[in-house]
């Protein structure tokens, strides 16, 4: 198996990234998971500095339960920071103890941090922190090493079409 990522004590991270993961554990605590009892907290970080957080929220209909990660993305985007996400910070616990290993993203939330990262231009490039409960653990790694061979906006042709409806805004209009 290869290696993906790289393992950082907490002391060592920057001041940014130690808040980020503040945020996402404290906001884990926020979960609604009566099903499973399973606690995660993530945390946005945009370009502009701003910490947007989000709790995993579960539902009886269980394909209808929502990731913390994909929650903080869509309030990110819904605060006007879709195509400003720097970096993601993912934080876990059980219902009555610690994580002894980092909660890694889903693969739907990889997806769609993949996503966030080629709307802000980080593309493969934007790190994805990954820690223990008590940061005992922490994993940085970047989306590409998680998600690789992703599927994304180039494989819809989003850039060609959007070079077009910038031509056509751009063009003198006819009146």
């Amino acid at each position: 198996m290869r290696k993906i990522g790289r393992q950082v004590p907490f002391e060592e991270l920057s001041e940014q990234e130690q808040k980020l993961l503040r945020a996402a554990r404290k906001t884990m605590e926020n979960a609604y998971n009566p099903y499973s009892g399973f606690y995660v907290g993530a945390a946005v970080l945009t370009t502009g500095g701003e910490i947007i957080p989000g709790a995993n929220m579960e539902n009886a209909a269980y394909g209808d339960s929502i990731c913390a990660e994909r929650i903080a993305l869509g309030r990110a985007n819904a605060m006007g920071y879709g195509n400003a996400c720097e970096a993601i910070a993912v934080v876990a616990r059980g219902r009555d103890s610690p994580t002894t290993e980092v909660t890694a993203p889903c693969g739907s939330c990889r997806q769609v941090i993949f996503e966030a990262a080629c709307r802000s231009g980080f593309n493969e490039e934007l790190e994805v922190i990954m820690a223990t409960t008590n940061f005992g653990k922490i994993l940085i790694a970047k989306i590409g090493d998680l998600l690789p061979l992703p599927f994304g906006p180039k494989d819809l042709d989003l850039a060609k079409e959007e070079a077009k409806n910038e031509k056509i805004k751009a063009a003198p209009s006819i009146s």
